[in-house]
């Protein structure tokens, strides 16, 4: 029992240490998607030009892919009764479902991603930050790629609340968001710029 006692120990450590790291890197995320925010609402002559709503969905802060949602809904496992055809239909409705529901709690301004509860294992008094029920429940059916796309989505969301920036910035080329790094060389110019401008000025 000792030896059984000891591995279960071990095994929650090793969870919590996990745990801690996962929200080390989350927290990393989201002050990247904070720092792009704020340079756009200072110098939104610095993001991308628009192409179009169509073309530009992707880049409108919060946006969930039903792609994302129809593969894991797709990849949950049936009862194995189910006919393949019969499975692929319900998996779909099941993921239009989902991407709705999900796209209006990230977007509402209700929801939030944080609730406060009660340490478990620790005194009354003791009170910690713990995520979203509904987004554990997630989590556990359909896996960790859907449950962080739901995490960047909300703070995207609260970062358009906060800033006004409307569209993400991006790289049409390789079809993807612009990183803090590519955001930063046209401000580093536009600095430089100004820099070599007040100088001649000044002569």
């Amino acid at each position: 029992m000792d030896a059984v006692h000891e591995l279960q120990r071990k095994i929650m450590h090793y969870k919590r240490k996990t745990s801690r790291l996962e929200d080390d890197l989350f927290q990393r995320d989201q002050e990247i998607i904070r720092a792009k925010f704020t340079i756009l609402q200072a110098l939104p002559e610095l993001n991308t030009p628009e192409k179009g709503p169509l073309v530009d969905i992707v880049r409108v802060p919060g946006y969930l892919d039903p792609k994302m949602f129809e593969a894991a809904c797709l990849n949950n496992p049936s009862d194995g009764r189910e006919k393949e055809i019969m499975r692929k239909d319900r998996a779909l409705l099941e993921a239009e479902t989902l991407c709705n529901e999900w796209r209006s709690k990230t977007s509402n301004g209700v929801w939030e991603l944080y609730i406060e509860g009660p340490e478990q294992g620790e005194g009354e008094d003791d009170w910690v930050q713990a995520e979203a029920q509904d987004l554990l429940d997630l989590r556990e059916k359909y896996g960790d790629e859907l449950y962080k796309a739901i995490k960047i989505a909300w703070t995207e969301s609260q970062e358009r609340t906060r800033t006004g920036v409307q569209l993400k910035p991006w790289d049409y080329v390789a079809g993807r968001e612009k990183t803090l790094t590519e955001l930063l060389v046209p401000l580093r110019e536009k600095i430089q710029f100004l820099v070599v401008k007040t100088s001649e000025e000044g002569k």
